[in-house]
């Protein structure tokens, strides 16, 4: 019963607790990184600032990105949900 319990153990749910601490812990670093940094505030606010933009213009990136992968699949799933359609119609009338 204990195999059994160490399959479970590293199931789907635990890898994305993992990760998900993870993300936290690597997103407090920075933050702690960025405030205890060697700099004036002016500097610090600026950088941070120029961080902040960089982060946003990645997020819309992938955005877009994400956005014209998923028009592709649907435009690629609909030809085939009419090319199977236009089959089984096709069969359907030959009979």
């Amino acid at each position: 019963m204990s195999k059994r319990n160490h399959g479970n153990y590293f199931s789907g749910r635990f890898c994305k607790d993992i990760l998900i601490i993870s993300t936290i812990a690597a997103f407090c670093g920075f933050v702690i990184g960025l405030i205890f940094a060697p700099q004036t505030g002016r500097n610090f606010r600026k950088n941070l600032v120029a961080k902040a933009k960089d982060v946003i213009d990645r997020g819309k990136f992938a955005v877009v990105e994400a956005r014209v992968k998923a028009e592709e699949l649907l435009e690629k799933s609909k030809e085939k949900v009419e090319e199977v359609s236009a089959k089984l119609t096709g069969g359907k009338e030959a009979e």
